[in-house]
């Protein structure tokens, strides 16, 4: 063996020696942990709620949480259903952003002294809210399942500046028509509709509303009219 290929030989083991130390250095030091979290992303849960469900801490190592990225969205999802993934970026090799994607909520369901949300993939959460924030509808006498996933994604299709003045939406049914609801309006009026139609006609709410001269009744069940409530229609 030449001198020459020994001494690469030599300076190939210095170098993976150099590299191996400073290797278990980095991760031997706070250098390797995670200093400051930040969560972005959130809507209605609290960014230590998602700390939290991550597990992640400032003693945690920077790179095992990216290592380990899909497994923490996974268990993420598990502790809090209304997220549906999880996913990390990093500055300064130190500080950690945990950037959540959340399903929208729908609305809520109060429920024995109870404020229950329901999100965007139909699912009725089991954390138990006294008080809630945000501008959400509050649905009642739909006991089934079914007629409640229907009415929230009518409730999805709606207008934002319709939906934003939506109070409470109620089962009112009756043997004559299954299809009726009656909706509470932010703005005082109330609102008769069938399910099957409501979708297509609230968009023309803002313009029948701001045409009547007292709060009333808005029924679009069948046509389209209103009524104030000292009307005894």
């Amino acid at each position: 063996m030449s001198k020459k290929r020994k001494s690469y030989e030599k300076s190939f083991i210095i170098l993976i020696v150099a590299i191996v130390i400073i290797f278990l250095a980095y991760f031997g030091s706070p250098l390797s942990k995670v200093r400051n979290i930040t969560v972005k992303g959130v809507n209605d849960l609290g960014a230590q709620q998602v700390i939290d469900a991550t597990k992640i801490t400032d003693n945690s190592l920077l790179l095992g949480v990216f290592l380990r990225q899909n497994s923490i969205s996974n268990n993420t999802h598990k502790e809090l259903p209304s997220v549906k993934s999880v996913s990390f970026k990093t500055k300064n090799l130190r500080d950690l952003t945990i950037n959540v994607n959340e399903y929208p909520t729908l609305g809520l369901i109060f429920k024995d002294g109870y404020y229950y949300r329901i999100i965007d993939n139909g699912k009725i959460l089991s954390n138990k809210l006294k008080s809630y924030t945000g501008n959400y509808p509050i649905y009642t006498n739909f006991d089934k399942k079914d007629d409640l996933k229907k009415i929230t994604e009518i409730y999805k299709k709606m207008p934002e500046s319709v939906k934003n003045n939506i109070s409470e939406i109620h089962n009112a049914s009756t043997k004559i028509n299954p299809y009726r609801i009656k909706i509470d309006m932010n703005d005082g009026n109330k609102v008769i509709a069938d399910t099957r139609t409501v979708d297509k006609k609230m968009k023309y709410y803002p313009s029948i509303a701001s045409q009547m001269k007292k709060k009333g009744v808005i029924d679009i069940e069948v046509g389209a009219y209103s009524y104030p409530f000292d009307d005894k229609k």
